[in-house]
């Protein structure tokens, strides 16, 4: 017994044990034939009566879902598709506090606000695949690159991939939610677990995830490879593919549905027929030799009167003008694509639109249409005749050569093989193999490139500055201006050690990039209390995305374009870029914020820093940290802190030091006694209000005066108030004399820190 099982173009056979050797089954699955026939559909194919089978989608492969009993996806070769959340913690909330000190008006001071943000991440599994796979590759979220094909994700995540093996056991993160014992292992299943992907790029949800699947090794797989193993899932082991000798790309069944429907997927995209023979489905491919010939004497006319071959020709209106293939492309990051043929010469007006969820170059989706349309018309001829009893060998599936009267021979495939009356009574139709060598050419269009940017090394610097803004200086703090040299930079995070790097606690994160770069001339010395008009600074900028911009005086002077170059921090009025990219700086405030004392000494190549409050971030630290080397890593987003260089800094309570009074003077009495006198300064507050005086800034007053002899401190003299005398029998005990002439360094004094900076003078 022999039965054409399926056609390449959808067609499919059943039999009966009443003497029928074959039948057809038409494109819509209409069941023909009797119990044997009956038997192989049901059972096989899983179509019976009052069950409706609905075919696949490219749709089905690019929405992910979260359903219970929803179908896992099956893959082969490599293709992209989505998968079903089997598995989260939810939404998971974390609380973010950034505390800014802001300068108050009138003189009052500073006041700390609290910026309280949230962000959201979440830890779920997907199910990928019924099968196992070899790996995932490129991972889209909201149709964005999520995960390139090095494995780099584009946002804060942990991906974690179980191949489907017998042997996985279940997931951590998994097993210490639901606890031990509680956990599936999902064996036999491809999942993947993403343990806190953070959300803020997609609303703060979890977005709808494609997965580009590898699902056999090499990427590629064996047709003879994927049509055994349906035939296992459905339960035949009597299959022979040896025949078939393609290569899928890839090919994804996304919803339930029976071993005929993927099978005639298949047979659709590669032409072959699958025929059971003495209880066997062999698979063979459509483009074959003829296997006999037919004389025109043979050829028994099947009623008495009748021709020898009767032929039924279908009507050109119902035959398609155009098909137009949706396939999955591969170039186009495995999105649809459509190629469509069109017959030019026809009556038709009828359009069919085919799902095919191959994975298909635009090349051959296009010769697969053309394909498709030819046969349709090709096969618009059915022809009924019947032979002797002596071409009982021929089977469904065979392609004969038929002779009849007044016509050339043409070549047929037979659909259908009975023995009935005496005679084998056959149904064919027409057979060209070269329909099936369409050399067309497709175009699927390109699509534009996602990549996630390298991850950008961060270079930060920690530094040991006064106040940068006179609102910010009552509390232990230093510095941090975190940067990069490229333009992809998406922020970074500070992580401190204070156990030699034991452990590291988050202190600080930026996601704007500080404005740093080198100077290339050496700043020359200038005055502090006047602009600077005849000194201009060069300066480099770390990358290109970095811009200096002028300002007008009056915002210099309310504290903007304030920048630290080498230990001095200056302002700026006017920026200039060069044509080479350098930046020159001119119009200058000098030793601001106390640093007059560094406007001396400096170089080509030191450092440059904009000391923007968005950018350069006050970290609060405490008394105890002072003198004391700790480790730090700045560490950018997406990067693992155990792959980031420790650096060591040592606090040296720079913000709490008082800044170098100022405007020393002296005044000698009759008696040689030397009154001195100068200006205290404050490091908080200190704006210039009339009617009154600038605020301590310490808990109290207190200076002391060094007088000296070069290098050495020969008496040191302490004030309560900005006044000092210096007697002339101290002077007559230090010297051998009253001095017309004497060097002192004036410190003020911090309760917690000591003294301040210095301010020398002659008096």
């Amino acid at each position: 017994m022999a039965t054409l099982v399926l056609g390449a173009v959808g067609y499919a056979l059943g039999a009966s044990a009443g003497g029928i050797i074959g039948s057809v089954l038409g494109a819509a699955g209409a069941i023909i034939g009797s119990q044997v026939g009956g038997v192989i559909d049901r059972e096989v194919f899983g179509l019976g009566g009052g069950r409706t089978a609905e075919g696949p989608r490219l749709g089905d492969l690019s929405v992910q879902s979260s359903a219970y009993g929803q179908a896992i996806p099956l893959a082969y070769g490599t293709t992209r598709l989505a998968g079903n959340v089997i598995w989260s913690t939810g939404l998971m909330e974390t609380r973010h506090e950034e505390t800014k000190k802001v300068k108050g008006g009138k003189g009052g001071g500073s006041t700390k606000v609290t910026n309280v943000t949230y962000t959201y991440s979440a830890s779920f599994a997907v199910a990928i695949s019924a099968r196992p796979i070899a790996g995932i590759g490129r991972i889209w979220a909201d149709g964005k690159l999520l995960r390139d094909s090095s494995g780099r994700l584009a946002v804060d995540g942990v991906l974690r991939i179980y191949d489907g093996g017998e042997d996985q056991t279940p997931d951590p993160l998994i097993e210490a939610k639901e606890g031990v014992g509680n956990a599936p292992a999902y064996r036999g299943l491809a999942y993947v677990v993403f343990e806190q992907l953070a959300l803020a790029e997609y609303a703060n949800r979890i977005p709808n995830l494609t997965f580009e699947v590898i699902a056999d090794d090499g990427g590629d797989v064996a047709l003879a490879t994927v049509v055994a193993d349906l035939a296992a899932r459905a339960g035949l082991a009597a299959i022979d593919v040896s025949a078939l000798s393609d290569t899928v790309s890839g090919f994804v069944i996304g919803r339930q549905m029976s071993y005929r429907q993927a099978l005639e997927l298949l047979a659709q995209a590669y032409r072959f027929d699958v025929v059971e023979v003495d209880g066997v489905l062999i698979c063979a491919p459509l483009d074959r030799a003829s296997v006999a010939t037919v004389a025109y004497n043979d050829l028994a006319r099947p009623e008495r009167g009748s021709d020898a071959a009767i032929t039924v020709r279908g009507q050109e209106m119902e035959l398609p003008r155009e098909i137009a293939l949706r396939y999955i492309d591969p170039a186009r990051d495995f999105q649809a694509g459509v190629q469509r043929a069109r017959r030019a010469a026809t009556l038709s007006h009828v359009a069919q639109t085919r799902d095919l969820p191959l994975v298909l170059d635009a090349s051959a989706a296009k010769r697969a249409a053309e394909i498709e349309l030819a046969l349709a018309w090709l096969r618009r001829e059915a022809l009924s005749f019947a032979l002797p009893l002596r071409w009982l060998r021929l089977a469904p599936g065979d392609v004969i050569t038929l002779n009849l009267t007044n016509i050339a021979p043409v070549s047929v495939i037979l659909d259908e093989v009975q023995m009935g009356g005496g005679r084998v009574r056959c149904r064919a139709t027409p057979y060209a193999a070269a329909v099936l060598g369409s050399a067309a050419a497709g175009d699927g269009g390109a699509v534009p490139a996602q990549v996630i940017p390298e991850l950008a090394a961060t270079i930060y610097f920690l530094l040991n500055l006064p106040p940068v803004s006179a609102a910010d200086g009552a509390q232990p703090t230093f510095y941090v201006a975190l940067s990069s040299a490229t333009d992809g930079w998406r922020g970074a995070v500070l992580f401190r050690s204070v156990d030699a790097g034991a452990s590291y606690e988050e202190i600080a994160a930026s996601a704007a990039p500080a404005t740093v770069g080198e100077t290339v001339n050496a700043l020359a010395d200038g005055p502090c209390n006047y602009w600077d008009e005849a000194n201009a600074l060069t300066v480099t900028l770390l990358s290109t995305g970095m811009t200096l911009e002028s300002r007008p005086e009056l915002a210099i002077l309310n504290g903007a374009n304030a920048a630290l170059v080498g230990d001095e921090i200056i302002q700026f009025r006017n920026a200039f870029l060069n044509m080479d990219g350098d930046w020159v700086l001119s119009g200058l405030l000098r030793g601001r914020r106390g640093t007059e004392r560094h406007m001396t000494g400096h170089s080509a190549g030191e450092r440059f820093i904009l000391l923007e409050a968005s950018a350069v971030l006050p970290i609060e630290t405490t008394l105890g940290a002072m003198g004391r080397e700790d480790l730090y890593k700045g560490v950018s987003v997406g990067a693992l802190i155990e792959d980031a260089t420790a650096t060591a800094f040592t606090y040296t309570a720079e913000h709490l030091k008082p800044f170098a009074p100022a405007h020393a003077s002296g005044a000698r009495d009759g008696s040689g006694n030397l009154t001195l006198s100068w200006i205290r300064r404050t490091r908080i507050g200190g704006d210039w209000l009339d009617g009154a005086d600038a605020p301590l800034g310490e808990e109290a007053e207190a200076y002391e005066v060094d007088i000296m002899n070069g290098s050495n401190v020969m008496r040191t003299l302490t004030s309560g108030a900005a006044t000092a005398t210096y007697t002339a029998a101290d002077q007559t005990a230090d010297f051998g004399a009253p001095q017309s002439f004497v060097t002192v360094r004036i410190y003020q004094l911090s309760a917690t820190v000591g003294r301040g900076a210095a301010l020398q003078a002659t008096l």
